[in-house]
C-alpha cells in the first residue's frame, strides 16, 4: 500500500484541545488561535522539517464526546473574528501549510454513546457489540458516561460507516490533507449474533481500505494483535488481556501508529520504522536504540505558555527526534541484545547503543546520553547540535566553514564562524540551547 506521507521524515503529534467539563461545558486546553501560535514556533525551533499534528477534542464539547457522531466542531474553540468554530478549524488547517505542518483530526470508530446524535441509528440496525443476551455492552465509561462498542461489520455492511465517513469529509477537506489519526481502533468479539474477532479484523482493514482509495493514510493508536482471548471480559481493554501473540493484523495496512506496542524484538528490527512507523515504541530497550517520534501531547495539555513547554520539547527533539531521523536513514546490518539494552549495528558503520545512549560510526562519537550533533536531512549540508550540560564539544562536520546559531522561538541567532579542520570542531555548548550548523 501506498502512502502519502514518509512517517520516518515527519514529525508526528497530538495537540489535546478540549474536553467535556460534566456540567454542560467544554474544558479548553488550547483553542484554534493558541494552536497557530505553537505551530508557528514548532516550526521555528524545528528549522522547518514537515509536521503532522492530529487534533484531539475538536469536534462537539471536546475529546471522547457524542461518538460516533463527528459533525460538528467544537464552538468554544474558535476565535473571536470567525463566525464559527468550522471557519475557525479550516483557517488553522490552511496556516499550517506555511509552517510545513499539515493539520488534520483524532477520530474514534470505535466508540459509541447514548448522547450521540446517531446513538439510535446504531442500535436499530444492530451495530453495536453485544452480550450473550442480546443486549447492548457497557464496555468502558468516558467523560462519566458508559461507552458501547461499535461492531464493525453490522455498520458496515448497514451502510452506516459509508454514510457517517462520508458526512465527515463533506465537512472537513481530508481528502487534500491526506491523513487522519483513528483512536483506540480495536476489535471486540460479538456475542449475539457470534461475530469473530477475525471477522471484524477483515472489515477494520475494508474501513481503512476506504480511506486509503479516498488518498487519506489512516493512522492509529496501537499495534492490534486481537485474536480468540478478546472474547473474553468486556470490562477491559483488548490489549489488557492480550496473553499471547497473533498476526499483527494491520501490517502494511497504516504506516504509523501511536504507541509501537507488542512487538519482539526480531520483529521491530524487520518492520520498524520503514514499514511499521510511530511514535514511542513500548519496549524501553529498543526504544533508547532506534529513537522515535516525539509525541508532546502532556506538553500542551500541561500549558500552551512556550515559557512552559519549549525547553523541553527542544530537549525531546535534539535528543529523540533527530536521532530517529538520522538512524532512520539507515539500512540495519546487526543487533544485540542483553540485560542492559540493545545495541544496532547499521550498514555504514553506525553503532547506537541503547545502554549507554551513544551513537558512533568509527572513532567519531555522534550522541552521547546529554549530548548530540547530527546532520539533518531536510536543511541541505546542515547540522544541528545539543547539550543538556555547559560542554567543550567536539563536533564531527564535513565542509571547510561551519556557521554557528542558536535556535530560538524567533529565528536563528548568528554566532561565529568556524573553520573545520580534518572534518571537526570545537564549540562551547551553552546548556540547554540548540544550535544550527551550516556548512
Amino acid at each position: 500500500m501506498s502512502y502519502r506521507y514518509d512517517y520516518t521524515k515527519s514529525m508526528m503529534m497530538k495537540m489535546f484541545l478540549a474536553e467535556p467539563d460534566r456540567n454542560g461545558g467544554s474544558r479548553v486546553y488550547c483553542d484554534f488561535g493558541k494552536a497557530l501560535e505553537i505551530i508557528k514556533i514548532l516550526d521555528s525551533v524545528t528549522l522547518g522539517v514537515h509536521k503532522i499534528i492530529y487534533l484531539v477534542g475538536w469536534q462537539y464539547l471536546g475529546h471522547d464526546d457524542k461518538y460516533p457522531a463527528f459533525f460538528k466542531v467544537n464552538e468554544y474553540l474558535k476565535r473571536r473574528e470567525d463566525e464559527s468554530a468550522l471557519e475557525s478549524l479550516l483557517w488553522l488547517i490552511e496556516q499550517g501549510k506555511k509552517y510545513n505542518t499539515t493539520v488534520s483530526v483524532h477520530i474514534n470508530l470505535a466508540d459509541a454513546y447514548e448522547n450521540s446524535p446517531i446513538f439510535a441509528d446504531y442500535v436499530v440496525n444492530k451495530a453495536l457489540i453485544r452480550n450473550k443476551n442480546g443486549k447492548a455492552a457497557k464496555i468502558e465509561s468516558y467523560n462519566g458516561l458508559p461507552c458501547y462498542k461499535i461492531d464493525y461489520k453490522a455498520e458496515w455492511t448497514s451502510g452506516l460507516f459509508k454514510k457517517r465517513a462520508e458526512k465527515l469529509l463533506s465537512l472537513l477537506p481530508l481528502r487534500e490533507i491526506g491523513t487522519v489519526h483513528i483512536d483506540n481502533f480495536q476489535c471486540y468479539v460479538n456475542n449475539f449474533p457470534k461475530v469473530t474477532a477475525y471477522e471484524m479484523q477483515y472489515y477494520r482493514k475494508k474501513i481503512i481500505d476506504w480511506f486509503s482509495q479516498k488518498g487519506i493514510d489512516v493512522t492509529t493508536e496501537f499495534t492490534y494483535r486481537e485474536g480468540a482471548l478478546t472474547g473474553i471480559g468486556y470490562g477491559k481493554v483488548v490489549r489488557d488481556i492480550l496473553k499471547s501473540f497473533y498476526p499483527i493484523d494491520l501490517l502494511g495496512k497504516v504506516p504509523a501508529v501511536w504507541h509501537v506496542d507488542k512487538l519482539t524484538g526480531e520483529e521491530i528490527m524487520k518492520y520498524y520504522p520503514h514499514v511499521y512507523c510511530g511514535g514511542r515504541l513500548s519496549n524501553k530497550k529498543y526504544a533508547d536504540a532506534l529513537y522515535y517520534n516525539i509525541q508532546c501531547e502532556e506538553l500542551w495539555k500541561n500549558s500552551t505558555d512556550p515559557q512552559i513547554w519549549l525547553g523541553e520539547f527542544i530537549r525531546q527533539f535534539a535528543l529523540i527526534n533527530v536521532p530517529f531521523f538520522y538512524l532512520s536513514s539507515k539500512i540495519k546490518k546487526n543487533y544485540t541484545e542483553n540485560k542492559n539494552g540493545v545495541t544496532v549495528e547499521f550498514s555504514d558503520g553506525t553503532i547506537s547503543d541503547g545502554a549507554a545512549g551513544t551513537i558512533k560510526i568509527a572513532s567519531r562519537t555522534l550522541k552521547e546520553k546529554d549530548f548530540v550533533c547530527l546532520p539533518i536531512f531536510w536543511q541541505e549540508n546542515s547540522y544541528i547540535a545539543y547539550s543538556e550540560n555547559n560542554k567543550k564539544a567536539t563536533l564531527f562536520l564535513r565542509g571547510s566553514i561551519a556557521s554557528l546559531y542558536t535556535v530560538t522561538a524567533n529565528g536563528l541567532v548568528f554566532l561565529e564562524n568556524i573553520k573545520i579542520l580534518n572534518e571537526k570542531i570545537t564549540a562551547e555548548l551553552q546548556e540547554k540551547t540548540l544550535y544550527f550548523i551550516k556548512t
